[in-house]
């Protein structure tokens, strides 16, 4: 995830999206060829879906690029990935017989309203310009007591992180802290879990705290597992993870029965 960090002050052309991530995901997205820090956030993502203990699950993975991820999410359920990159969806066709596969907008799609019991997301909600809209989008696709397995870009890591630019300006890029992501989600679900992974940074404090120097006389004292889980406990991951829930009960059903109790 290394993107410029400015948002468009609308959304860029819907074909000019499809262009660059079609580009971008044949460069970036290799499974073979993916290091452990990228493959990370599916990694956790797999593992909260494990944590659910749901049967036979109906899953929605947004953003699902060439399919990479849908594979291992099929060994739980029944799979749909969905993504705007419409030659990255016939290569996860082609590789993915076990998950279905949609070319479109997550937005727009035809997608089978209150049906899904889990929907998995990695960094999609950066690259809208209404966040809000995603999140009601969400909402309407996840059956009640269904769940969304989000990540995000940590703002508050990747402003402090010199990056690479690849794009420019072609794609909206909002990245939010999760303070912020835990209110935009909280106006539709309930928030179960939130955490941040991958220790990262190397402006203002957090050049002192990745330090090379400082964290190898650290790790002669406490494992570098136990101070990467320290971190990332205290909020300094470049990305955030959130596992949340639809309501089993619409609100207003659920005012109504407090009444006639």
């Amino acid at each position: 995830m290394r993107e410029q960090q400015l948002a468009p002050a609308a959304a860029p052309d819907v074909g000019v999206q499809k262009q660059f991530w079609n580009s971008w995901i044949a460069d970036n997205l290799e499974r073979e060829s993916l290091d452990s820090l990228t493959l990370k956030p599916g990694e956790t993502a797999l593992r909260l879906l494990s944590g659910l203990q749901l049967s036979s699950p109906k899953i929605l993975e947004v953003g699902c690029a060439n399919g990479w991820l849908s594979a291992a999410l099929a060994k739980f359920g029944q799979v749909t990935g969905v993504d705007l990159a419409d030659e990255a969806i016939a290569v996860a066709r082609a590789r993915h017989p076990e998950a279905a596969f949609i070319a479109g907008d997550f937005l727009t799609a035809e997608l089978p309203v209150g049906h899904f019991d889990v929907l998995v997301s990695l960094s999609v909600i950066s690259f809208c310009v209404d966040q809000p809209q995603f999140v009601d989008r969400v909402f309407e696709l996840l059956r009640p007591g269904g769940y969304l397995i989000l990540t995000c870009p940590h703002r508050f890591i990747w402003d402090r992180t010199d990056f690479v630019r690849q794009s420019n300006g072609e794609i909206p890029l909002n990245w939010l802290n999760m303070g912020e992501l835990k209110r935009l989600l909280r106006h539709r679900l309930s928030i179960l879990q939130a955490e941040t992974i991958i220790p990262a940074g190397n402006r203002g404090i957090l050049r002192l705290i990745n330090s090379y120097r400082l964290n190898k006389m650290i790790h002669k004292i406490v494992p570098e597992p136990s101070v990467i889980r320290l971190k990332e406990k205290m909020g300094l991951g470049r990305t955030l993870i959130v596992q949340a829930q639809k309501p089993a009960t619409p609100p207003e059903h659920a005012a109504l029965s407090a009444t006639k109790r």
